[in-house]
């Protein structure tokens, strides 16, 4: 009875979050209080308040992802990408139905689109291009083998068996099973307030979030849209905080890109330009970006000599990257990297694939322009592949 007991304390138990600052500390524990502006985190050595302005986010430590693959994924047009077991239409209202069975209701007109099959190769590329279309009326987007088409016409009722469509004034109820997305018109004059914060949930749902608490063991927060939404510590997996805190330089359009090969040419290679060109957020080599044995999701690759400029989107604190000769070539490469804030050089170090990574932040109080030159070394250009690996400005 007692190993019972405390089986249930410990279910019962508040998970812990990592709390993730701007600075690269972070802070563990379960979160006790929260709020848009402030947020206290119970650590191991007691309370800690932090300001959410230095916070870039916080992670459930036992997260991990949903079991229940989403039957449809609906977008509202403040940004919230909602998956959902089922999503019906009735009267002008929307619901999209959770795998437990809780219901989220919103007009129809709030939703940006629908996908209501799972994407899949050249489909899920359509369908992103279709998305981003210049839209007069509503789309119904349907299915044929492996590749789907769009007809213009007016959206109406939803059922798990068909789709309403008014198309030229002929009212057609298309089978739902032919269906692979619905897109709506939204005309333009409508705005909403920014979202202070996304949070995703254990669906997989990921929340504009305009103001956040936290009550009990609940989180519960209010969307631009004015829904008002709330769960359990342990169904949420995470809350961005960094928007606009945090830019990725493979984010961001450069100013100017110079390559320049070894050996010069008095003709321009385009082709050979693009070849010897920056990646963003995958190596030179096909593959992700790699440094000493860890992979990262975001950065640049770069190939000597390649000058880039930047014009920073704001006022910046920091830039922060781990900086290396990429896996797949070491131990060769040696490459003369130069940063510049402005007229002033901020790093100049030499960079060879015998290096271990090389940990980078830097001081941009006042910059206006990044300026980032990878030159050649004492090797040629032979494996010059320079990863910049999480290269991020912060503020």
């Amino acid at each position: 009875m007692w190993s019972l007991l405390l089986i249930g304390v410990l279910n019962a138990a508040p998970p812990d979050f990592e709390v993730h600052l701007l600075g690269g500390d972070q802070r563990v524990g379960p979160i006790v209080e929260l709020g848009v502006d402030r947020m206290t985190v119970r650590t191991a050595e007691g309370p800690v308040s932090l300001d959410t302005k230095e916070i870039a986010g916080i992670s459930r430590r036992d997260a991990g992802p949903s079991d229940v693959p989403p039957g449809v994924w609906a977008e509202l047009i403040d940004g919230s990408r909602l998956a959902g077991a089922e999503y019906t239409v009735r009267e002008g209202r929307a619901g999209i139905t959770r795998p437990s069975g809780e219901v989220t209701e919103v007009s129809a007109r709030d939703v940006a689109a629908v996908r209501l099959q799972p994407p899949t190769g050249a489909i899920a590329a359509e369908w992103a291009r279709i998305l981003e279309s210049e839209l007069d009326a509503d789309l119904l987007v349907v299915r044929k083998g492996d590749s789907i088409d769009y007809h213009r016409g007016t959206l109406g009722d939803v059922s798990d068996k068909v789709v309403e469509f008014d198309l030229e004034g002929d009212l057609l109820a298309v089978k739902r099973s032919k269906v692979y997305g619905l897109v709506y018109y939204r005309s333009a004059g409508r705005s909403l307030p920014d979202p202070a914060c996304w949070l995703t949930d254990a669906d997989g749902s990921r929340w504009a979030v305009k103001s956040i608490r936290l009550e009990g063991d609940d989180f519960r927060w209010t969307t631009p849209l004015g829904l008002e939404t709330s769960r359990a510590a342990a169904e949420v997996v995470r809350i961005d905080f960094s928007q606009g805190k945090i830019v990725y330089l493979s984010d961001l359009e450069p100013e100017s890109l110079v390559w320049t090969p070894y050996f010069g040419s008095t003709r321009k290679l385009p082709a050979l330009a693009r070849f010897f060109g920056p990646r963003e957020d995958r190596g030179l080599d096909p593959g992700p970006l790699e440094l000493d044995g860890t992979q990262y999701e975001k950065g640049l690759a770069l190939h000597s000599r390649t000058s880039l400029v930047y014009r920073l989107p704001g006022r910046f604190r920091r830039f922060k990257a781990v900086v290396g000769i990429d896996d797949r070539v070491r131990p060769q490469g040696n490459v003369r990297l130069v940063i510049r804030g402005d007229d002033r050089v901020l790093l100049e170090t030499t960079v060879t694939g015998t290096d271990p990574p090389l940990p980078v932040d830097l001081d941009l109080s006042g910059v206006r322009r990044l300026a980032i030159l990878v030159d050649y070394g004492a090797d040629l250009d032979v494996a010059d592949h320079l990863d910049l690996c999480n290269a991020r400005i912060v503020k």
